[in-house]
């Protein structure tokens, strides 16, 4: 018996042992194709905030600002075009009627934006004078702004539109400035398998597994394919969009934050060379709040009130070294 209990305790000690071994000098380092520059500045939609979502104004009027990564979302049009849009229906966005595709549609078909847009994660419309509003095609957006990187979200993930993402960013050479992926694991896979060369963020599925094997201990143990851990900061939208959750619903968001916003296991997948990218933040204490837990970027949809807050903060930096 004292055998039994001396193999077990034996097999406990060094698996635990191994663990933390991992946990500190991961053999799994993520060696899949890096992201080259940084992720710090992301422009949700291209700063759907200051410009219409996904129009050129806003790219272009991020790229000022100074953004690293434009995030953006692509459908397929009708006669198999690329373009740059959150919803395959295009009621929300234009006005048009229900059922209103992008999928059903002819690229030169395809109406403008609202000069009006109310946003997801503020409580707050964008009201734009700009003259452009028209739908972009991927291809345009890779052409005009070359070396920023562009995080992809391949939305409906069709065999079609995958195929033809990923030989944009052959055409392009953008392996080292394009990051894909889908809420999907599905999606996800599909993506992998025609294209494992292409940097790539987790779905759903992978975040939530990420957070089970950091707090059982073995995370240590498991490979992970993908470059980019997106993650929101729950406690940032009941302050963004004051209320639109109950007290006992803020109550459980601030709970299951508090488990989510781990500054161990961020630093873990930074050492293994995952990027870690939080959104949308659109306000000061939200800046400050990722800015405590030390993550790789921030995404938001007013980048020049981030940029402000990214001066502010090396002008504070700055005169902390000189008091020293």
């Amino acid at each position: 018996m004292d055998l039994a209990w001396s193999i077990v305790l034996a097999f406990v000690t060094a698996y635990f042992v191994a663990a933390i071994f991992l946990f500190v000098c991961p053999l799994h380092e993520n060696h899949s194709r890096k992201l080259k520059g940084n992720v710090r500045f992301g422009a949700h939609r291209g700063g759907a905030g200051e410009r219409i979502e996904n129009t050129m104004a806003a790219f272009d009027n991020a790229v000022e600002q100074g953004t690293t990564l434009l995030e953006i979302d692509v459908q397929e049009t009708k006669d198999g075009v690329i373009v740059i849009s959150h919803d395959n229906d295009m009621a929300r966005v234009t006005g048009m009627k229900h059922p209103y595709k992008i999928s059903d549609t002819l690229y030169q078909d395809l109406p403008d934006y609202n000069n009006v847009l109310p946003l997801d994660f503020m409580d707050a419309r964008c009201n734009s004078c700009q003259e452009d509003l028209s739908f972009v095609k991927l291809e345009d957006l890779f052409v005009r702004h070359p070396d920023v990187i562009i995080h992809i979200d391949t939305k409906e993930g069709s065999p079609t539109l995958l195929q033809k993402v990923s030989d944009l960013i052959e055409k392009y050479d953008r392996y080292d400035n394009t990051v894909w992926g889908n809420m999907s694991e599905d999606a996800n896979t599909k993506s992998y398998t025609l294209n494992n060369k292409v940097p790539m963020f987790m779905s759903i599925k992978k975040v939530a597994l990420t957070y089970v094997t950091f707090y059982l201990g073995i995370i240590g143990f498991i490979p992970i394919k993908e470059c980019m851990f997106d993650i929101p900061i729950l406690r940032a939208f009941p302050e963004q969009r004051p209320g639109i959750l109950t007290p006992s619903q803020s109550c459980l968001l601030t709970v299951v934050d508090f488990f989510m916003m781990n500054r161990l296991l961020f630093w873990h997948l930074k050492r293994r060379g995952i990027k870690v990218v939080v959104f949308v933040l659109n306000t000061k204490k939200g800046f400050e709040r990722a800015d405590y837990y030390n993550v790789d970027g921030i995404m938001t949809d007013y980048p020049s009130q981030l940029a402000e807050h990214y001066k502010g903060s090396e002008t504070s930096e700055t005169s902390q070294i000189l008091q020293q």
